[in-house]
């Protein structure tokens, strides 16, 4: 075979595969499975509230941190995948750090790479497993945690994975809410979605938000979708709180929301490369003091609340 032949018909090969995984002008977002597949992953998710009061008239400033972030590295093995293309999945925990901190106090630090951390009551949890469902559209389901929950006996850590390993938690470590609820596999660059949700608990002032999310690029066989989000004039249909931690005294406050997300995802595996959605909302309130001096400028109290989560393909 000729060396011009080959080159042709490796080009004609590469043509048909962008053309079947939608790469030229459309896409299928959607997850797809194989049953025995692994896959490695890290998630990171975070929850943060910030406290911030500065009265320079008084030269005063008072700051508090609350958090709880956690990273996950796992395995992710594929055991079944049925007629709907819902995959029933094991997660193996390989790696873990955790960082609690209520109002600048630690109440647990664990990084599993650490050498002294390796008889922490957490580092029992490494290379347990617990089952989930994901579907086609990203949906997650927990199925069996009860081997991993158990393994861990000690009474706050017990607490803790009782958190971790939660339906809301594991739903909120695996699910890939960037991807639409019905792919018909004609998307393309451009196309936008959206749906209304309510906010994250711990919120200072829930309320409802509006994520669209556009396809901004398809390029060799990696799809990419942006999320924006705003508050929402229509409420979301379910989940909604009605009541936060500053009630009527929201309105005091300036208020900014910045809310985005990105995705993206393999289209010849349909697998997910790397998925971020973060919202940050800033509420601040400024005030002269009585006799307070213009030049060193008003009391300024800052509350920011920030959640985050991502998920990122290792190999």
């Amino acid at each position: 075979m000729s060396a011009k032949l080959s080159s042709i018909l490796v080009a004609v090969g590469i043509f048909s595969t962008l053309l079947l995984t939608g790469c030229g002008s459309s896409a299928d977002l959607s997850l797809k499975f194989s049953s025995g597949s692994t896959t490695a992953y890290k998630s990171t998710t975070e929850v943060t509230k910030l406290f911030r009061f500065e009265q320079p008239n008084l030269d005063k400033l008072k700051e508090e941190q609350t958090k709880t972030m956690i990273e996950m590295d796992f395995t992710q093995t594929i055991q079944s995948v049925d007629a709907s293309g819902n995959a029933t999945a094991q997660i193996t925990i390989n790696n873990l750090r955790v960082d609690v901190i209520n109002k600048n106090e630690s109440q647990l630090s664990f990084d599993s790479q650490n050498e002294s951390d390796k008889d922490a009551p957490l580092a029992k949890l490494l290379g347990k497993s617990y089952t989930i469902q994901i579907t086609p559209a990203g949906r997650v389901k927990a199925l069996d945690t009860k081997d991993a929950m158990a393994v861990v006996t000690t009474a706050y850590e017990k607490k803790f994975i009782k958190n971790l390993l939660g339906s809301k938690a594991i739903a909120d470590r695996h699910q890939i809410t960037a991807l639409p609820e019905d792919s018909t596999g004609d998307l393309s660059v451009e196309s936008t979605w959206s749906e209304v949700i309510p906010s994250p608990p711990g919120l200072l002032a829930p309320k409802s938000y509006e994520k669209t999310y556009t396809l901004t690029a398809i390029d060799e066989a990696v799809a990419t979708v942006q999320m924006t989000a705003g508050e929402s004039a229509a409420p979301a249909v379910s989940g909604t709180q009605t009541a936060g931690s500053m009630g009527m005294f929201a309105k005091m406050f300036d208020n900014k929301d910045d809310y985005t997300g990105t995705l993206k995802i393999d289209l010849v595996t349909g697998e997910v490369i790397a998925s971020d959605e973060t919202l940050i909302s800033t509420y601040t309130a400024q005030e002269m003091p009585e006799n307070g001096d213009p030049d060193k400028g008003p009391d300024v109290l800052t509350m920011q609340f920030i959640n985050r989560t991502q998920l990122e393909k290792l190999n």
